[in-house]
């Protein structure tokens, strides 16, 4: 029997990332089911050891409906960091969207609206706390069962960085997936930390739920290219049934200069679900 942090009984493993594994186990304690992300490569470290206690600390001030609720933290006897959080019962977006796709289904804007709007609530909070996840994507967007009382969650905070802390420099400037990664993230060097690339990549993954593509596809390379100069595709083309209105949405809540962009993600959302809300012509 594997145990971490002498109370947490393994019982799987739920998935693995570049330097984490998420296990479903058991608290020997009361018997609740939770979830536990390990991050292995901290003990070492000083700069992750930082990265990961300030992902703790980001995730247990949120209070929002999208939180996933940080529990306990951990350590193995290897120096591995350990989060112990709510088990989420439901599937990411990704396979939600994957699905519909399969069945050429489009996504109703009605349940883009519901779904979407705690997490734009979560993110506003996050933001007005001094915090930026910097790796929104449909795997980071969790959907609840109706068991488990619907909704949505927003996941792995592992990227988030208080704005007021030291800019981060090098690999981890353009850390994120990259056909959601804003522009400015692109450059490399001294990256500050903003609400408004978070706006860009919840934008991206809006555009995906909706219009069942992701708008620039392609290598890494041109993946880049497209995001930092190339010319914002249109919504209206994939989803006729909205209005045209929703690709002026687009070139702004994806514009390459930030400052050219909503510069919260309430008044991006304020415009998408009024695009949403009116007819198509």
């Amino acid at each position: 029997m594997q145990v971490i942090g002498d109370r947490y009984e393994v019982l799987g493993v739920i998935g693995r990332g570049g330097q984490s594994v998420v296990y479903r186990a058991r608290d020997m304690r009361d018997g609740d089911l939770v979830a536990i992300k390990l991050v292995h490569g901290a003990a070492g470290d000083p700069d992750a050891t930082e990265r990961i206690f300030r992902e703790i600390q980001s995730m247990s001030r949120l209070r929002g409906g999208a939180v996933v609720r940080v529990l306990h933290q951990v350590r193995t006897p290897e120096g591995a960091l350990g989060l112990v959080m709510d088990l989420l019962d439901g599937e990411e977006l990704e396979v939600f969207l994957a699905r519909k796709a399969a069945a050429s289904a489009r996504v109703d804007p009605a349940w883009v609206v519901r779904t979407f709007a705690p997490i734009v609530e979560t993110l506003d909070e996050a933001h007005g706390a001094g915090f930026v996840h910097r790796d929104l994507k449909p795997e980071n967007v969790f959907l609840m069962s109706e068991a488990a009382g619907g909704g949505a969650k927003i996941l792995d905070f592992g990227f988030v960085k208080l704005m007021r802390a030291p800019s981060i420099t090098g690999a981890e400037a353009i850390a994120g997936s990259p056909s959601y990664i804003a522009p400015e993230l692109w450059l490399g060097g001294a990256v500050a930390a903003d609400p408004r690339a978070d706006v860009y990549s919840l934008a991206v993954v809006l555009f995906r739920t909706l219009g069942g593509r992701p708008p620039f596809e392609g290598s890494f390379v041109e993946l880049m290219q497209a995001a930092t100069t190339g010319e914002r595709p249109s919504l209206h083309a994939l989803r006729p049934d909205l209005s045209p209105d929703v690709d002026h949405w687009v070139r702004q809540s994806m514009a390459a200069k930030p400052d050219e962009r909503f510069q919260g993600v309430k008044g991006m959302w304020r415009a998408l679900v009024g695009c949403l809300e009116s007819p198509a012509r």
